[in-house]
């Protein structure tokens, strides 16, 4: 999830906290709980450190070993021992606490299409159901009325009962109409070799790209209704391109080719420049497939004069990013 909607659960569990008696007598021990739920609803996402080294190693990072098996009992320690020394109570009254905020931080995290490495070091492989938006402005909704309400009226033992009895049945429906929605692409796809489907933001609202035999195609599905949003003939990367022989060792585009599960790519040359676009299909937003890798090398010289890998969400954006001008 993003971060305010993290940040949002952590405010949830805070009020929560209040239930019982220490905390609700202690305005020392109330404040180190508050502490330790709201940075353990976002710690691990401390991995975007990795932004200073480059958008490769940030793609290659980002919710891998830091939502993993030995994070999810490091973090806990860490943050326990950290606040606790900090507030001058002891870890052991915050480590529950801490726990139990950076689980649900990791496990929310896998209702959304990016997913996580959440068995690492086990299995290195991404898990993400699709059922959930990474901002999902519903849920968003809930966590801060609640934690408003609760603000005002302390009713802790009404308001929470009734917001995880909401939240829990918010994502049942989701998980329905995610299955409703696959199952109205593979009736429109018949023979699909494999179907990847993405929440948008609006209520009922699907992205879905298809591996076909010869094509892959992309379709939007609003409440049962299919919408076509493009087609592109299945290409096998350019092996034997001596160009491409060295493009292909970019950090930037290994990674994106690491994460990316159904993509295209064109070429483009101009003024001795070679431009080698990948597009993943997966993503599709504000008419634009935001997720992408651009590798430019000079044709003459064979050496990369220009690489990105990321989201944006425009081609004048893109293009600022990868500093000269376009093919």
């Amino acid at each position: 999830m993003d971060t305010g909607t993290h940040i949002g659960m952590g405010l949830c569990l805070a009020a929560i906290s209040t239930l019982h008696p220490d905390v609700a007598a202690s305005t020392t021990l109330f404040a180190a709980v508050t502490t330790t739920a709201l940075v353990g609803s976002h710690a691990p996402d401390f991995d975007t450190v990795f932004k200073f080294k480059g958008n490769s190693a940030y793609l290659r990072q980002h919710r891998g070993k830091s939502h993993g098996l030995i994070a999810l009992i490091a973090w806990p320690l860490l943050l326990s021992i950290v606040i606790g020394t900090l507030f001058g109570v002891p870890p052991t009254s915050l480590w529950l606490m801490a726990q139990i905020a950076v689980a649900l931080h990791v496990f929310v995290d896998l209702f959304n299409a990016y997913g996580t490495q959440a068995l690492h070091p086990f299995k290195k492989s991404w898990i993400g159901w699709g059922v959930i938006n990474t901002f999902d402005p519903y849920l968003f909704t809930m966590y801060y009325a609640a934690f408003g309400i609760w603000l005002l009226t302390r009713a802790t033992i009404v308001i929470f009962p009734i917001l995880i009895a909401i939240v829990l049945i918010y994502y049942a429906v989701q998980f329905k109409l995610r299955n409703d929605a696959l199952a109205t692409a593979a009736r429109y796809y018949r023979g699909a070799h494999k179907l990847f489907i993405s929440p948008g933001m609006k209520w009922d609202e699907w992205h879905v790209a298809a591996r076909l035999r010869d094509e892959y195609s992309v379709v939007k599905i609003n409440s049962g209704t299919v919408v076509e949003c493009g087609n592109f003939r299945i290409k096998d990367e350019p092996h034997g391109d001596a160009l491409y022989e060295i493009v292909k060792q970019n950090a930037d585009l290994q990674a994106f080719l690491e994460f990316s599960k159904i993509h295209t790519y064109t070429v483009s040359r101009k003024d001795g420049i070679v431009e080698y676009r990948f597009t993943n299909l997966r993503y599709f937003t504000k008419e634009v497939y935001p997720f992408v890798a651009v590798v430019r090398i000079d044709a003459a010289t064979q050496e990369i004069v220009s690489s990105y890998t990321g989201w944006v969400f425009s081609e004048r954006t893109l293009q600022k990013k990868l500093f000269i001008p376009a093919l």
